[in-house]
């Protein structure tokens, strides 16, 4: 009998959770959901307990009741409503309580800044990036819930006009995706430049644009999968040349090389090869 092991992955070995980052506008038919109820599953269905953030929202408490309601209507064990308003709100002995205890948690859609801004660095805020990487929890977000979860983080920008510096505003995020930085309502919205001026000013990230009422389910580290009905652009940042420190906010940029990838639902990314992956799990090889 064989005594080889097997190999464990760092990520096994820590137990890592995994991210549902949503393009925003999900699910309009709330008696034909699919995204959420994917969201739930990945908690835990019936046995899922979700905390619902809905503090990127200028009227959070009336997001987390609506999102409570959604998930309530899908089938889960329990909602918490965080009722984040100010960073003192994050250090709440009940929260952390109940965060402890929750398979989930969900970020609402909004402005991501004001998220970043009131829960970074707070004992939720650390909690949640901790139970991320070392006790599996589900981490979802929607829009401006979705943005804020890369490292490099869009806080606005121009939807028109070309590939300048002036088009888009930068912050940095939650970091639970780690170089990767992520606009939603992408299509909707035309937003392939402002994607082009991140990664034309930060060549280290991946650029990852994201449709509405579509979702990429990711293992950090790993691979993405798209779902939904719309598509997910992937940009490798990785250019040959860009002339980003030299031009003037209001030039046009120089990128060369530039590699993007459509994908639809079904079809993934390995984040560790760079490639995307047919939905049977084939790598689709780079032509030389």
């Amino acid at each position: 009998m064989s005594t080889k092991k097997k190999k464990i992955t760092i990520e096994e070995q820590r137990n890592v959770g995994r991210m549902l980052v949503i393009g925003g506008a999900e699910d309009p038919d709330e008696d034909d959901m699919t995204i959420l109820p994917y969201f739930v599953k990945m908690c835990g269905g019936k046995r899922a307990r979700i905390v619902v953030c809905g503090t990127p929202s200028n009227k959070p408490l009336e997001k987390e009741r609506k999102y409570g309601k959604l998930f309530k209507k899908i089938g889960v064990a329990a909602v918490i409503e965080a009722r984040i308003e100010e960073r003192v709100d994050g250090e709440r002995k009940e929260l952390l309580d109940a965060l402890r205890k929750a398979t989930g948690i969900f970020y609402t859609g909004g402005d991501q800044l004001r998220l970043t801004s009131t829960i970074a660095g707070t004992k939720f805020g650390d909690m949640v990036r901790e139970r991320l990487y070392a006790s599996s929890l589900i981490v979802g977000g929607t829009s401006a819930g979705a943005a804020a979860m890369a490292s490099t983080m869009l806080i606005g920008g121009s939807d028109e006009g070309t590939v300048r510096r002036e088009d888009i505003r930068l912050a940095a995020g939650l970091g639970y995706w780690r170089d990767v930085a992520i606009d939603t309502h992408f299509a909707t919205r035309g937003r392939v430049n402002r994607l082009c001026v991140v990664f034309g000013e930060n060549p280290q990230v991946l650029a990852i644009g994201i449709d509405e009422n579509t979702a990429v389910d990711v293992r950090p580290g790993e691979s993405l999968e798209v779902i939904g009905e719309g598509a997910v652009v992937v940009f490798d940042g990785k250019v040959t040349h860009s002339n980003a420190a030299e031009a003037d906010d209001k030039e046009v940029m120089a990128i060369t090389d530039v590699l993007m990838h459509v994908l639809p639902s079904g079809y993934r990314f390995d984040l560790r090869l760079k490639r995307p992956l047919k939905p049977d799990g084939t790598v689709i090889e780079k032509r030389t």
